[in-house]
């Protein structure tokens, strides 16, 4: 959706007022060059003075979508307007959860046209949500403003109303898993070119040298401890034994 200024058509009129007004009242006066003059000046004035006090109003309307496919821009103009229903039926439906997944509904759904718009042959990946999901989804907002509209509601009415309640939930998340899936080769793609740029970089020794640099940082930083010999404390007396089994002790008395 893009925002397109109209502009009012009342400036117009002022203007041609003027020129009414003064042909009416003072025709002579435009037979004549001050006149004139002052006649053009008035509805020039009369023009600026209306644009200020009426300077129109901001529309939204749907960009176009095309794909260069004359049968992929048909079937994306007639989802489209699909997708237009669900938001005038969201406009005319007063509940805040309704609101909240047709919402998402209608966000998921330009998320595809304009994906399409860039690539259309990933209309193959959203077939289902061309042909079923948006259809299904247009016509039970259909059914939900008949049934809202009904002059009395009963226990039927009602339970079917809240049946399709709990249903937009899912409707939802439909369209959202459709739009994600749009990006599949996308992401296979990336993971591609990020494995060649690691092979790149491997190759040309730059990963190597960084992982390098960062073992000789660590080791720099804390160097590996050596093995420090336990210290032994001489005793104050030491015992010898001989041969015979006599104990001499050296140092006492």
């Amino acid at each position: 959706m893009k925002k397109v200024h109209i502009k009012s058509a009342i400036p117009i009129y002022i203007a041609a007022a003027v020129w009414l007004v003064m042909g009416l009242i003072f025709p002579k006066l435009l037979m004549k060059l001050p006149g004139l003059l002052v006649t053009i000046a008035l509805s020039v004035g009369g023009y600026f003075v209306g644009s200020k006090l009426f300077p129109g109003r901001e529309v939204e309307v749907q960009e176009k979508v095309t794909t260069g496919d004359a049968a992929v821009d048909r079937e994306i103009e007639v989802a489209r307007q699909r997708l237009e229903n669900l938001r005038k039926a969201n406009e005319a439906i007063p509940d805040a959860q309704i609101t909240d997944n047709l919402n998402r509904m209608y966000a998921a759904g330009e998320q595809i046209f304009k994906e399409l718009g860039r690539d259309p042959r990933k209309i193959a990946l959203v077939r289902r949500f061309m042909n079923y999901y948006l259809p299904t989804s247009e016509k039970l907002m259909e059914q939900y403003q008949v049934l809202m509209n009904a002059p009395t509601k009963g226990e039927n009415i009602t339970s079917a109303m809240k049946t399709i309640e709990s249903s937009l939930g899912l409707a939802a998340k439909a369209f959202e898993k459709c739009a994600d899936n749009l990006y599949k080769d996308d992401e296979m793609d990336i993971d591609a070119e990020i494995k060649v740029m690691q092979t790149m970089l491997s190759g040309d020794n730059l990963i190597k040298t960084e992982m390098n640099s960062l073992q000789d940082v660590v080791a720099k930083a804390a160097p590996a401890a050596q093995p420090q010999p336990v210290a032994q404390t001489e005793p104050a007396e030491e015992e010898k034994t001989t041969k015979e089994g006599i104990k001499l002790t050296l140092g006492g008395h």
